[in-house]
């Protein structure tokens, strides 16, 4: 493409490629609303994402890097949903921690957390900063030691058994 089009020739568009791979939210109940790229979910191949409200009134987004050896992910907002206020929900997706998930060999299951600063996630291996976590979430996985998966598809939720089911 970057051949026959200038927005996708790297060396003339450097930016281009970290333009897509996020998740973009849609307000279905306002038609005059514009969608909005919520950068702290992360940049990867997101097959979708599965929200649910947690216990204690966050809202927790589960996805996953629908790639050859990517990982699963998790967005835990900083505070809760409002179900009286829509507007104090507007930024929720903002503000949280983005973690990554690994597997155990007996199938226990830690949450990582991708924040800046944490572990591996410093300038000495290329992140400046929070936003460079989030850049480049699949690296930042791989270097909190996630665990690789084979093309993880959609997670959902299963309200009846209070689990998670992936497929893969």
């Amino acid at each position: 493409w970057g051949m026959v089009e200038d927005r996708f020739n790297v060396e003339r568009e450097p930016n281009e490629p970290h333009r897509f791979g996020w998740i973009v939210e849609v307000d279905p109940y306002d038609p005059k609303s514009v969608p909005v790229k919520r950068t702290a979910l992360g940049r990867f191949a997101h097959e979708g994402a599965e929200c649910i409200v947690n216990k204690d009134g966050r809202v927790v987004v589960y996805s996953a890097d629908d790639n050859r050896f990517e990982y699963v992910y998790r967005f835990v907002t900083a505070r809760p949903f409002d179900a009286n206020s829509p507007a104090a929900n507007k930024d929720l997706l903002d503000e949280g921690e983005l973690s990554v998930a690994r597997f155990d060999q007996d199938g226990g299951l830690h949450w990582v957390p991708l924040v800046f600063g944490r572990g591996e996630l410093n300038a000495d291996n290329g992140f400046h900063d929070q936003g460079d976590v989030v850049i480049d979430c699949r690296l930042a996985a791989e270097k909190v030691g996630a665990t690789p998966m084979d093309r993880p598809e959609g997670i959902v939720y299963s309200p009846a058994t209070k689990r998670l089911y992936a497929s893969f």
